[in-house]
């Protein structure tokens, strides 16, 4: 296997881990988000319970540590010449993926006072970042 062989390998299996990360945290972390999401829209954050809303807090911040660990691996990674277009706008997209998801964190504060703006703005900016990840992992798929 030559250099650039073993580069092209290296890439595929970062792009592999990290869309196996994504959709790891995405399993565990929408059960929680489903939960706030239908509280906030029937106006009962209140009615959640402590214990639990204060284990989503954690989950939520540990979910948003694992996304930064995961953009900085993918910043450092190495794209063989002919993806590194598509790997910078990849990488782009992930980092508003990740900042999206930081803000969702944020605005999930203590005492169950969840800041609503904040929430429905970063979902918002969660979806249509992975929307274009998700283009571009499409993409990556058919140029390899």
């Amino acid at each position: 296997m030559n250099a650039a062989q073993k580069r092209a390998m290296q890439y595929g299996n970062l792009i592999n881990n990290t869309v196996n990360t994504i959709q790891e945290e995405q399993d565990k972390l929408n059960p929680e988000f489903e939960k706030i999401r239908g509280a906030l829209d029937r106006s009962k954050v209140d009615q959640l319970d402590s214990v639990e809303y204060t284990r989503i807090q954690k989950n939520f911040a540990d979910g948003t540590k694992k996304y930064q660990e995961t953009l900085a691996k993918l910043e450092k990674g190495k794209a063989p010449a002919r993806l590194m277009g598509t790997h910078i706008t990849l990488v782009s997209a992930f980092r508003k993926y990740v900042e999206a998801c930081a803000e969702m964190t944020e605005s999930i504060g203590d005492d169950k006072n969840i800041d609503r703006h904040k929430f429905d703005e970063s979902e918002k900016g969660q979806d249509e970042a992975m929307d274009k990840f998700s283009k571009l992992i499409q993409k990556l798929t058919n140029l390899a």
